[in-house]
C-alpha cells in the first residue's frame, strides 16, 4: 500500500484501539452527545494506559489482548457504579442542543484545519521529527516489540538498568506505537505520525472546544472564536511537535480539556452536568493522562485544583450546616496534602530540571497578552478575543466567566515564571514539575486562551449586532458581515502565525543534506542495513549523531539506544577504544560480551549542535579493528574485525 494509504490506516487503528472501548465506557456511563465523545478520549487512553501496566505486572506479553480484557473489566466495574451507585438512569451529563450544536460543527471544521496544518508538518509519512527526543521515542516503540512489555515501570530499562535508574516512564505514547506496528504492519515513523495526527487533530479540538462550550456558552459566535484560536494558536499542538520532540506531553495534553471541561461542569452547577457521573468520568480519565505524561496530569493538578477552589468557596458561601461544612474542610486539608505530594514526588530529578530564564517577566507577560509565547509573532487574534474576553468576564462577574479568568492566570503566571523569574528556588518549587522549561508551559496557554477567546468572541458579535440593528442592516447583510468576520478570525492566525510556525518546524521532518538528525544519505544506508547486518548482531554509533536509530528503523539492536543513558563498563571501553580493538584485548572481551559486530560512523554532525566525540568511533577510517561494509556519501559502516 502507498505510505499515506499506510498512514490513513494506521491513524483509524489508533482512533479504533482508543474510541472503540472510550466510547462503550461513556455509553454505560449515561454520558450523551459531545459529552460522550469528548470523554470517550480520556477513557480509552486510561484503557490503554492502565492495560499496560497490568500486563507488565502479571506477565501478559503487549498486544491487543491485554487491552482488550482490561477494556472488559473497566466497563463490568462502569456498570456497576451505573447501576447500584448513580441510580437507573443517573442523571447523566448530555448536551442541551445535541449533535446540531455550533459546536459538533466547530469539532469537525477545527479536525480539518488542524489535519492539514499537520500534514504539511510531517511532508511524508515515512518521515521523522529529527529532534533530540526522537531518538528515544522511535526506539522505545522497537523496544516494547522485542521485549512485548509496555509498562511505564519497564520502558525506561531501554536506557538504565532494571533496578534503579528510571523507575517511571510515561509509556502510553511508545505502546500504541507498538500496537499499530502489530495491527497494520506499517513502519514506526508511520505509526508515530498516526498518533501524532489522532491526538493532535482529534482529541485536541474535541476537548478544548467543550471547555469552550462549558465556560462561554454554547452560541455560533463563541464557537467560531474558539475554533480560530484552538487552530490557530501554534504553541500547542503545533509546539509540542516541534519542540523536543515532546509526543507523550503533546499526548497528555489532548487529553485534558475533556475531563477539565466535566469538572468545570460538575462544580458550577450546569444544567448539562449530572454530579456522579462527572466524578467517576474526571477520576476515571486520570490514569490516561499520567500515564500520557506526568506533566499534563501536573498541569490537570493545577487547572482542576483552580476549579475546585471556585467550587470550595461556593459552597462556603452557601453556609452549610456545621457538620457539612467540617467535613469538606477536611476534604479539602486532604486534597491539599495530598496535591502538594504529588507536585512535590512528580518532579523529574534535579539534574533534569536546569533550564534557566530566558527572558524578563515583562517580556513574558507581553507574549501572553499577545499570543506569542516562545517569541512567536503577535497573533492579533488572540490578542484581540483574549482581551475581549477578559473584559467581558470581569464586567459580568458570572462564575463561569470567573473560572475562565482565573484559568488563564493560573496558565500565565506560571509561563511568566518559568521564562522570566530570576530567583531559582522558587521557580524550581513552581515550575520542576516541567522540567523549569519555557516551552512545556508555553503549551498551557491555549488551554486557557480559548474559552476566553469564546466569551469575548461572543460578546463582540452580540455588541456588533446590536449596531446592525441599530441601523437596520438586513438579515442578509448580518449573514455577510458575520461570514466574513468568521472567515478572517479563523484564516488571519493560519496565514501568519501558523504558516511562520510551521515554515520553522518542516525542517525538523525533512530528510536532506544538513538534517539535524539524519541526513538523506544516513537514511538510505539505514534503509540498507537489514541486508548487511544479522538480525541478532548489535550496532555500535553514537546516538548524537542519529546512529542509534538503527534500532527503530533498521529492527537491530544498538549500543547507543539514546543519547542520555547509563553506560556500562563494557559499554565505555567500546565508546573509547573500539578503533584499537586486537584480539584478546579488553575491548575484544567487552565487545563480545555485547555482541557488537558493526559500527556506524555518521560523522561529528549531532543533534542540537551538540558535540559529543568518542575516542573510540574517531579513527575508524584508518584503523586496523574494522572493515568497511558500506558507505553513503559521508555516512559509512564498519564491520568489526580487529577481535576475530
Amino acid at each position: 500500500m502507498s505510505d499515506w494509504i499506510a498512514l490513513a490506516t494506521a491513524t483509524s487503528v489508533v482512533a479504533l484501539v482508543i474510541l472503540a472501548p472510550g466510547l462503550l465506557i461513556a455509553a454505560v456511563l449515561g454520558l450523551h452527545g459531545a459529552w460522550r465523545w469528548a470523554l470517550a478520549f480520556p477513557a480509552g487512553a486510561s484503557v490503554v494506559g492502565l492495560s499496560t501496566l497490568i500486563a507488565g505486572l502479571v506477565g501478559m506479553r503487549w498486544s491487543i489482548i491485554p487491552v482488550a480484557v482490561t477494556f472488559l473489566a473497566v466497563i463490568l466495574v462502569c456498570a456497576g457504579i451505573r447501576r447500584f451507585l448513580l441510580g437507573q438512569p443517573p442523571r447523566a451529563i448530555a448536551p442541551s442542543n445535541g449533535a446540531r450544536s455550533p459546536y459538533a460543527i466547530a469539532v469537525v471544521v477545527a479536525a480539518v484545519i488542524l489535519s492539514a496544518q499537520f500534514i504539511i508538518l510531517i511532508g511524508s509519512p515515512t518521515n521523522i521529527s529529527q529532534t533530540f527526543d526522537n531518538v528515544f521515542h522511535l526506539n522505545a516503540v522497537r523496544y516494547i516489540l522485542d521485549t512485548a512489555n509496555a509498562s511505564p515501570l519497564w520502558v525506561g530499562t531501554m536506557t538504565s538498568a532494571p533496578t534503579g535508574g528510571v523507575p517511571f516512564y510515561p509509556s502510553l505514547w511508545h505502546a500504541l506505537g507498538a500496537l499499530v506496528v502489530q495491527l497494520t504492519g506499517v513502519s514506526i515513523p508511520v505509526a508515530s505520525n498516526a498518533i501524532l495526527l489522532f491526538f493532535a487533530t482529534l482529541s485536541w479540538p474535541s476537548g478544548i472546544l467543550l471547555l469552550a462550550r462549558v465556560l462561554a456558552g454554547g452560541r455560533t459566535a463563541g464557537a467560531v472564536t474558539a475554533v480560530a484560536v484552538a487552530v490557530g494558536a501554534p504553541a500547542f499542538p503545533l509546539l509540542m511537535a516541534d519542540y523536543g520532540v515532546l509526543y507523550p506531553y503533546l499526548a497528555g495534553l489532548a487529553l485534558l480539556p475533556a475531563v477539565l471541561a466535566t469538572l468545570a461542569a460538575i462544580t458550577t452547577g450546569s444544567r448539562e452536568a449530572g454530579m456522579g457521573t462527572g466524578i467517576v468520568a474526571v477520576v476515571g480519565s486520570i490514569p490516561g493522562i499520567a500515564i500520557a505524561h506526568p506533566g499534563a496530569f501536573v498541569a490537570l493538578l493545577v487547572f482542576g485544583s483552580v476549579v475546585l477552589l471556585f467550587a470550595f468557596v461556593r459552597f462556603l458561601r452557601a453556609s452549610p450546616l456545621k457538620r457539612q461544612r467540617n467535613i469538606a474542610l477536611i476534604g479539602a486539608v486532604l486534597y491539599a496534602g495530598v496535591a502538594v505530594a504529588a507536585w512535590y514526588v512528580l518532579r523529574p530529578p534535579a539534574a533534569a530540571r536546569t533550564w534557566g530564564q530566558t527572558e524578563s517577566m515583562g517580556q513574558a507577560l507581553g507574549e501572553v497578552l499577545a499570543g506569542s509565547p516562545w517569541s512567536q509573532s503577535v497573533n492579533i487574534v488572540i490578542l484581540v478575543l483574549s482581551i475581549a474576553g477578559l473584559v467581558t468576564a470581569l464586567r459580568r462577574r458570572s462564575l463561569t466567566g470567573d473560572l475562565a479568568i482565573a484559568l488563564f492566570i493560573s496558565a500565565a503566571g506560571l509561563y511568566i515564571v518559568v521564562s522570566g523569574l530570576p530567583y531559582w528556588t522558587i521557580r524550581d518549587i513552581l515550575t520542576g514539575a516541567w522540567y523549569n522549561n519555557a516551552p512545556r508551559l508555553a503549551a498551557l496557554l491555549p488551554i486557557a486562551w480559548v474559552p476566553l477567546a469564546a466569551i469575548g468572541g461572543d460578546s463582540l458579535w452580540t455588541w456588533l449586532r446590536a449596531r446592525l440593528d441599530t441601523r437596520r442592516a438586513s438579515s442578509s447583510v448580518i449573514v455577510a458581515v458575520a461570514s466574513i468576520l468568521a472567515v478572517v478570525t479563523v484564516a488571519l492566525p493560519q496565514v501568519i502565525n501558523i504558516r511562520e510556525s510551521l515554515a520553522a518546524a518542516q525542517a525538523n521532518y525533512r530528510f536532506a543534506v544538513h538534517s539535524p538528525l539524519l541526513t538523506a544519505d544516513e537514511l538510505a544506508l539505514i534503509e540498507r542495513i537489514p541486508d548487511l547486518v544479522d538480525e541478532d548482531v548489535r550496532v555500535a554509533g553514537s546516538s548524537w549523531t542519529g546512529a542509534g536509530l538503527v534500532y527503530a528503523l533498521a529492527d537491530r539492536p544498538v549500543l547507543m539506544p539514546h543519547t542520555l543513558m547509563d553506560y556500562t563498563e563494557d559499554i565505555d571501553a567500546i565508546l573509547d577504544s573500539l578503533d584499537e580493538a586486537t584480539p584478546g584485548s579488553a575491548v575484544c572481551e567487552a565487545v563480545g560480551r555485547e555482541n557488537v559486530g558493526y559500527v556506524l560512523d555518521f560523522g561529528t554532525q549531532e543533534v542540537n549542535g551538540g558535540s559529543h566525540p568518542f575516542e573510540g568511533f574517531d579513527s575508524l577510517g584508518d584503523s586496523d579493528a574494522v572493515e568497511l561494509v558500506d558507505e553513503e556519501g559521508d555516512a559509512r559502516l564498519y564491520e568489526v574485525v580487529g577481535c576475530d
